[in-house]
């Protein structure tokens, strides 16, 4: 067990997050973390949670907007969304359920967006060349 895995604490889906030297189960959608109303768990209290949970979290925590429908590609998923501002589709990506706190116009570039963030990290430039090789903007 390690910090930001998604599992399953007495039925309820959440987090792990660390606490000095404890780790604590953050339920989904809780709001704030403050550590003292947390409960402390252990690997014996919890057990991974399973794909489609995982996804679940997602959808429920997900806050910028409408999910229309989540599209899993081998690690990546990408949460195809209605802006709540705009009212426009868009994609946010992440890897492994990992937040990569980027969201695109669409399915291609979300998908290209997550692979360059896999290797390059947030700061990388070889999906934008990418994206501009073949075509897309």
């Amino acid at each position: 067990m390690k910090y930001g895995d998604i599992v399953v604490y007495k039925n309820q889906i959440g987090t792990v997050v660390k606490s000095e030297n404890d780790f604590k189960f953050h339920p989904c959608n809780y709001g704030s973390c403050y550590f003292s109303e947390l409960n402390t768990i252990t690997d014996e209290d919890v057990r991974e949670a399973t794909h489609d949970e995982k996804l679940e979290l997602i959808e429920k925590e997900f806050t910028w907007g409408n999910v229309i429908k989540i599209h899993c590609i081998g690690e990546y998923q990408i949460v195809e969304y209605i802006n709540k501002r705009d009212k426009k589709t868009y994609y946010h990506g992440y890897i492994n359920y990992s937040d990569t706190n980027h969201s695109y116009l669409s399915l291609d570039s979300a998908l290209i967006g997550c692979i360059g963030y896999k290797h390059e990290g947030g700061n990388g430039k070889a999906a934008m060349y990418f994206e501009k090789m073949i075509g897309l903007e």
